[in-house]
């Protein structure tokens, strides 16, 4: 996380100039894949190190220990899954208990200053009963697991402390232009607005 906070700092710093004199032009930041598995890993898995993909009281799925990769032009990511899913009863949920270690995997794509995580699907599935639940639930009730998410950058940009001639500047605007995954890291062309005091 700290590379990409310093890499949207630095270019803040670098366009900081061009406000005064020149309009504001497009940059690339391109997230290594250690990046990557921080910005996942901070900003899905925040409950306690989980991405809960469902949360209904005692209906429950989440993923825990993350690790992610690109491949094919997608973000690939092993974790571990946990839940109890079927029919909430009360207080109680009335279904299955399942545990497996399974990879999914997203394509990844720009919407206004948010990271997209889109068309999220189950690529492997360990334990064959927790894959025929899956399976069922999913031909049951489509809408049930998540298709997609997303990671504000702009938020994370924001949380950085700029500094330019011992001027704090902070940025007011992060417009994703367009996404790129490639296999050693995702390309993301942005346009920035910074303002001072």
């Amino acid at each position: 996380m700290n590379r990409m906070r310093f890499a949207i700092a630095a270019a803040a710093l670098a366009a900081t100039p061009a406000l005064v004199t020149t309009p504001a032009q497009a940059s690339d930041l391109s997230l290594g894949p250690i990046a990557i598995q921080k910005i996942v890993a901070e900003q899905l898995f925040n409950v306690k190190g989980r991405w809960y993909m469902v949360d209904d009281g005692a209906c429950f799925a989440y993923l825990d220990h993350p690790k992610t990769h690109l491949a094919e032009g997608r973000l690939v990511l092993n974790a571990h899954l946990t839940a109890k899913l079927g029919l909430k009863m009360g207080v109680a949920c009335s279904g299955a208990d399942l545990a497996s270690n399974i990879t999914i995997s997203a394509k990844l794509a720009g919407k206004g200053s948010s990271l997209i995580l889109d068309d999220i699907r189950f690529d492997r599935i360990d334990d064959s009963d927790t894959k025929q639940a899956l399976q069922a639930i999913q031909s049951i009730a489509p809408n049930a697991l998540p298709k997609s998410t997303s990671v504000d950058l702009l938020a994370l940009a924001k949380d950085q402390a700029i500094s330019a001639a011992g001027i704090p500047v902070t940025v007011s605007q992060f417009q994703i232009l367009n996404t790129e995954t490639r296999r050693d890291a995702v390309k993301i062309t942005f346009d920035m607005s910074l303002k001072t005091p």
